[in-house]
């Protein structure tokens, strides 16, 4: 799966719930908190559960890439500079990294570009998994995790200047 395809599902979630839809896309003109902070709550619930049944119609290869590209994701914001605006412990970082790729390719090049527009404690952990998740639910046997990219909060040296 390439990069396109993978936001291609993550923008397909969100636009199987056209009212969640234009809440994410005020929320990106505006960086409001307090809207920011209800969609963390859709995040868990509505948007998961469209990306999940997107991912369960995808083949095993597909899905396989899918995951690979969410461990990418997360790797390449696993940044001191953007953890500086989120929320201080290893799982908390973890959990605002899923919310910010689960807003989706826009929210995620802004807050990549300019990590003060990240909210602080906004966090959605269930989008980073959903993929395990539902290639388990799908081919009964649990993905290889971090096979090229760790997604634990400090695995990206460079990003926290240790290179």
């Amino acid at each position: 799966m390439n990069e396109f395809t993978f936001w291609q599902i993550i923008e397909g979630a969100w636009a199987a719930s056209p009212e969640l839809l234009a809440m994410r896309d005020l929320a990106l003109k505006t960086n409001d908190p307090a809207l920011i902070e209800e969609l963390t709550g859709e995040l868990y619930g509505t948007i998961t559960n469209n990306i999940k049944d997107i991912l369960l119609a995808l083949p095993k290869e597909e899905l396989a890439g899918f995951n690979l590209q969410m461990e990418e994701k997360l790797y390449r914001i696993d940044r001191k500079d953007i953890h500086e605006y989120t929320d201080g412990s290893d799982d908390g970082f973890l959990y605002c990294r899923c919310f910010i790729v689960g807003m989706g390719k826009s929210y995620y090049e802004r807050i990549e570009e300019d990590p003060s527009w990240a909210t602080c404690d906004a966090e959605a952990e269930i989008v980073g998994f959903i993929g395990y998740v539902a290639y388990k639910e799908k081919f009964g046997e649990d993905f290889r995790r971090y096979s090229v990219h760790s997604i634990e909060s400090c695995s990206n040296y460079r990003g926290w200047g240790y290179e």
